[in-house]
């Protein structure tokens, strides 16, 4: 973001002058007041015009357009974007479109992200990455969860039960359906139900595969 910016500063240096005399001012009283060409430089340089206003408890409200290309607005308080009261049923009522760069959302301190609908979608033409760094993924469907891949993979060095929650495969499920016909399958179903990972899965593989050795 930082590289951009300079780039935009620099890409006004040519164009960029100290004339006041294209400066206007218009005060509309103590709390509001516009200002357009302003020779004064910025970070992305001079103001092709801002718009300033302050409310009584002196919080701040800006609007700014400078050379360099970049709109701002800035407000001390909240910003609220409503569309769509009077538009069609099942259209698009706010379209936010970054053209060739990226589209970023941050909620600094302690405030959260929280995307509402009747339907959610992630599209991405490459991948589609989510990190919890120092949390947990949850995720919770009222009915089914699909997942569909070529191949699938999953690094967790400990699975364990609880007691809501017991890690005992039915034989119709995905993992009993994989352990049917094994000489061990009463024992690969027990290591699951035992924790992944866990010491005592792995005293029961060990048995599993002293009794393989017994069948060959």
């Amino acid at each position: 973001m930082a590289e951009h910016l300079d780039e935009l500063a620099n890409s006004t240096k040519e164009i960029l002058s100290d004339n006041w005399q294209g400066r206007q001012y218009i005060n509309f009283g103590p709390q509001f007041r516009i200002d357009s060409g302003n020779p004064e430089q910025g970070y992305t340089g001079s103001h092709v015009y801002s718009m300033y206003a302050n409310n009584n408890e002196g919080e701040v409200c800006l609007t700014k357009y400078t050379q360099g290309g970049l709109h701002s607005i800035y407000n001390d308080g909240s910003i609220e974007i409503i569309a769509g009261n009077k538009g069609n049923q099942g259209g698009v009522d706010v379209c936010i479109t970054g053209m060739q760069g990226s589209v970023v959302i941050t909620a600094m301190e302690n405030g959260d992200v929280l995307v509402k609908g009747k339907d959610i979608k992630l599209q991405a033409k490459n991948n589609v990455d989510i990190i919890a760094e120092k949390g947990n993924v949850n995720i919770f469907a009222g009915n089914k969860i699909d997942m569909k891949a070529k191949e699938a993979y999953c690094n967790a060095p400990y699975t364990l039960p609880t007691v809501d929650h017991p890690l005992v495969p039915p034989r119709s499920s995905f993992l009993g359906i994989s352990y049917r016909g094994l000489e061990a399958e009463d024992l690969a179903i027990a290591a699951a139900s035992a924790g992944i990972g866990g010491p005592a899965a792995g005293a029961l593989v060990k048995k599993g595969i002293e009794s393989l050795k017994q069948v060959v």
